[in-house]
């Protein structure tokens, strides 16, 4: 009874010190988990940034050809930073899921406009004894002004999410490590 006596202190003190260090090591596991994702978040935004900013202008200079002349021109929209940024499938989860939408919506539209491109271009190297080729070619067009307005007009509200999501990230994380002090 006595042995029992002077280890049972022992033993509770054991347990308290493996219990408050599994605490403190889940914690720090959050704490680097959040962390990471803080970082990430950063990363994709400035990369999804800079390449829909870049396809904006692209875009611009495509509309006033595709305007201005009856056949268009061929260009090149970027999806390396969304390619990326869908890579691990957590976009939604780093993002939010609003902001992933808004974002995927707009990377829909850039698809869906690399398709029409290659469509007519394949249209341009065909031979020009096909049938209604000026009415494919008009139809391609259409559908490839269409978008691009679409891309333009959508863009505002994607950047605005984006701007406001570093915003938050920043706060969040001032926020965070003032409390850490």
């Amino acid at each position: 009874m006595d042995f029992l006596l002077d280890v049972l202190p022992e033993m509770i003190a054991t347990i308290v010190g493996v219990a408050i260090g599994g605490m403190g090591a889940l914690y720090n596991s959050r704490r680097q988990d959040n962390d990471r994702k803080r970082k990430r978040a950063n990363i994709l935004l400035q990369n999804l940034a800079g390449e829909l900013s870049d396809n904006m202008q692209v875009l611009k200079l495509a509309l006033s050809s595709f305007n201005e002349t009856s056949y268009g021109r061929s260009f090149h929209l970027g999806t390396i930073a969304w390619d990326t940024a869908t890579a691990k499938g957590d976009l939604a989860d780093i993002l939010g899921i609003e902001l992933a939408d808004r974002i995927e919506n707009q990377y829909r539209v850039f698809f869906r406009l690399r398709y029409y491109i290659d469509l007519m271009t394949r249209l341009w190297l065909a031979p020009m004894e096909i049938e209604g080729r000026a009415d494919i070619r008009e139809g391609f067009k259409g559908h490839i002004v269409q978008a691009i307005e679409e891309a333009i007009e959508g863009y505002p509200s994607v950047q605005m999410g984006i701007d406001e999501q570093k915003t938050a990230i920043r706060k969040r994380y001032s926020m965070a490590f003032e409390s850490s002090d």
